[in-house]
């Protein structure tokens, strides 16, 4: 075999390999892809089904007076009790923007948020 040969066939099975890993490649692409729709499929319903509780009033704002002292008669909204059925980051987020609304101090959020939680665990 000359050394041109020994080259040439060098080169084919360099290419041979590099064409292996790119089919490897692309094939793991497939894979991550398909993962990457399952979980989209998975977000597109759990944010369905947050709406829909939210739609059904598990999550709703009330624009009632609350039952606080007189220091809080200029309450805007108040959260409902955190019933443990729902994602707890977005009670906490609307939590946070209700307090916000409200200009509640610390210690203010901390006493509704006690008063909504223990109102779960007494029913």
């Amino acid at each position: 075999m000359t050394r041109l040969e020994e080259q040439r066939q060098a080169v084919s099975q360099a290419l041979e390999n590099q064409d292996q890993r790119i089919s490897a490649i692309e094939t793991s692409q497939k894979i991550v892809e398909e993962q990457l729709q399952q979980v989209k499929d998975q977000v597109k319903e759990m944010i369905r089904e947050e709406l829909r509780e939210f739609s059904a009033g598990e999550r709703s704002l009330t624009a009632a007076a609350s039952n606080l002292p007189d220091r809080h008669s200029s309450v805007v909204a108040k959260p409902y009790p955190y019933n443990g059925k729902t994602s707890w980051d977005i009670y906490h987020m609307q939590f946070k923007n209700i307090a916000r609304m409200n200009n509640w101090s610390n210690e203010e959020k901390a006493c509704v948020l006690r008063d909504c939680s223990s109102q779960t665990m007494t029913r």
